[in-house]
């Protein structure tokens, strides 16, 4: 049973079902009996689900006499030669609650009596892992799991598994000891086929933020690049446009929602008893390294309703007892136009910090709209490019700032994928969700820098995730990008050889460039190896790549083309990976890169 079936179970139940009995609860009202004996009857009835569907298999039971039934495929049931008088009736199915009713004497006429009732689904479940914070965040046996009745207690892998619960919106709250008790919040959309799967769940630390501690914060995601943008709607295209929209990737505690304009920090009125200007609500988080070359944080931001109440906090991961410190007084702010707000950094040059940007609860319900997040030695003036040098004058088209490139944080994976395993092509309510999922696969989108020059990129290609040229005539280039994705790699023995599976589509061929950039602007155009394997693969004018490789699908991975690099020569450095495609030839076509995984080995 799929999620959206089980919440539309639950949806017909709140409507449908007028009353539902649980355990030995009555499905009737208890009447006094009378215990003469006024022989014997037939009892029968309908059982439904809590979508009012006939429901088959479900065991009928007389509780005081020896007499049962099984419902058949029309949900009905028969039980013969019943002594008329009072009875308790049991309807119980596997994944489904048992339900008691009482059938009294006045309910009895002529013989016989109906009892039809329904039973709600109830085989969902919610499980999790429990981590000690103060003992290396070692499985933590005996903490206490609850969501209101019983609790559950973890086992010796620190695992607890809450079972036969319907699908509702739940509160978890986890105890251990004198430990600060934690809880998290599940809505019944997060059921997937059943179930909910928490993310590790680390007890013992202090708060630092809202529900993080010093762990949490240590190991959130790392804002590596210098840019991060939000919205599905294009604006200033194609420097900002929808299939960029990676900004809600990142991780988010609270009230948020992915909305055309931007990544939305809105209030959650359910976490404050009244307003609290102190603690963050809802907000966005993330770990960075500060260097002289991106401690100006410009947010671009305008609200829906206000004013937002909001500010920025800092927490130095370096200190001894790191604590949450705002930047500045509260910002109160109400404007339906973007507007750009500079953050200085430079205290924590040279420090991995974690920053949190976020609404407070002042009362009211509040939008707060992010557009773009950027990191430069300087603000940023509206819209425009990141200021700073340019690399040199062949690269300057990139917009790729040598800024960016030394403030940018070694990528901390080697392996990417390009397939998205979640389709968000079905409703454009649901790309927020596919993004998400990116994380959880290592997509390459999720962690590897894209800049949209000319050309957009295509996102949930069967085939893999999709950079390519314009179309039509007149444009050819091959020092200019249309578009590239970045990522800086510290190199060592064991990422010291770049694998990228992709192919293209159409009779032309694709041409792209892998630029290797080190932190002292060394430049070169790396070439593939011997080990590589494509169906037509030359080295093009500037730099380039051109091949035509038309085999690969995410059934057969082995067919995609395979360009293999050697980094060794940069062993012991860091250094900037750019995949840019370039429009290398007069065709009307667009011509694509189109990536099935990307692997550092």
């Amino acid at each position: 049973m799929k999620q959206k079936t089980k919440a539309k179970r639950l949806s017909a139940y709140l409507l449908g079902i007028c009353f539902l009995a649980i355990s030995n609860l009555s499905c009737s009202k208890d009447e006094n009996s009378y215990s003469s004996n006024l022989g014997n009857g037939d009892v029968s009835g309908i059982i439904t689900d809590d979508m009012n569907s006939p429901l088959s298999g479900v065991t009928v039971t007389i509780n005081d006499v020896d007499i049962s039934d099984i419902t058949d495929d029309s949900g009905s049931y028969s039980l013969k030669s019943v002594p008329i008088g009072k009875h308790i009736l049991s309807f119980s199915k596997t994944d489904y609650q048992t339900v008691s009713c009482t059938l009294t004497p006045k309910q009895w006429n002529d013989g016989t009596a109906n009892i039809s009732t329904s039973l709600r689904y109830a085989a969902a479940k919610i499980t999790g892992r429990i981590l000690d914070a103060q003992n290396g965040k070692k499985p933590l046996e005996g903490a206490s799991v609850s969501i209101g009745g019983d609790p559950v207690l973890t086992n010796s892998d620190g695992i607890f598994t809450i079972s036969q619960l319907p699908l509702d919106n739940y509160t978890i709250t986890i105890t251990y000891s004198d430990y600060t008790p934690q809880t998290r919040e599940i809505k019944v959309d997060d059921f997937m086929d059943g179930v909910v799967l928490l993310s590790d769940i680390l007890l013992g630390g202090d708060e630092i933020l809202p529900g993080l501690t010093l762990s949490d914060l240590k190991e959130c995601t790392p804002w590596m690049y210098n840019e991060y943008r939000g919205g599905r709607n294009a604006d200033n295209y194609p420097q900002f446009d929808w299939s960029v929209d990676y900004m809600c990737t990142l991780d988010m505690i609270g009230n948020w929602e992915e909305q055309n304009e931007g990544t939305t920090m809105r209030v959650d009125e359910n976490k404050s008893e009244g307003p609290d200007l102190d603690n963050l609500n809802t907000f966005i988080y993330g770990r960075k390294h500060i260097t002289e070359d991106n401690k100006i944080m410009t947010v671009f931001a305008r609200t829906h309703q206000g004013p937002a109440i909001w500010n920025v906090m800092v927490v130095d991961l370096s200190d001894s007892k790191p604590q949450a410190k705002k930047l500045g007084e509260n910002i109160s702010f109400q404007d339906g136009n973007y507007k750009n707000f500079v953050f200085d950094l430079s205290d924590y040059v040279g420090k991995d910090i974690a920053i949190a940007i976020g609404t407070y609860y002042s009362g009211e319900w509040v939008q707060l709209v992010l557009r773009r997040i950027s990191f430069a030695p300087s603000a940023v003036n509206g819209l425009a490019w990141l200021p700073g040098t340019p690399i040199n004058e062949e690269l300057e088209e990139l917009h790729l700032t040598q800024e960016m490139v030394r403030g940018t944080m070694p990528n901390e994976r080697k392996s990417f994928t390009g397939i998205t395993t979640y389709d968000g092509r079905k409703d454009r309510d649901e790309y927020v969700w596919a993004y998400r999922d990116w994380n959880k696969t290592g997509h390459v989108a999720a962690f590897w820098g894209l800049t949209s020059i000319t050309k957009d990129c295509d996102v949930f290609t069967n085939e893999g995730y999709t950079i390519k040229t314009r179309g039509g005539n007149g444009i050819v280039s091959t020092s200019k990008a249309e578009s590239y994705l970045y990522s800086k790699f510290a190199i060592n023995d064991s990422n010291k050889k770049l694998t990228l599976r992709a192919r293209n589509f159409g009779d032309n061929a694709t041409f792209f460039k892998l630029i290797a950039i080190t932190d002292d602007m060394n430049v070169k155009y790396l070439q593939p190896n011997s080990e590589s394997n494509v169906a037509e693969l030359t080295e093009g004018p500037d730099g380039t790549i051109k091949f035509r490789h038309n085999n690969g699908d995410n059934s057969h991975p082995e067919n995609y083309g395979k360009f293999v690099f050697d980094l060794s020569q940069y062993k012991n450095k860091n250094v900037t990976l750019v995949l840019g495609v370039y429009k290398g030839e007069e065709n009307g076509d667009e011509n694509k890169v189109t990536i099935y995984d990307i692997n550092l080995n």
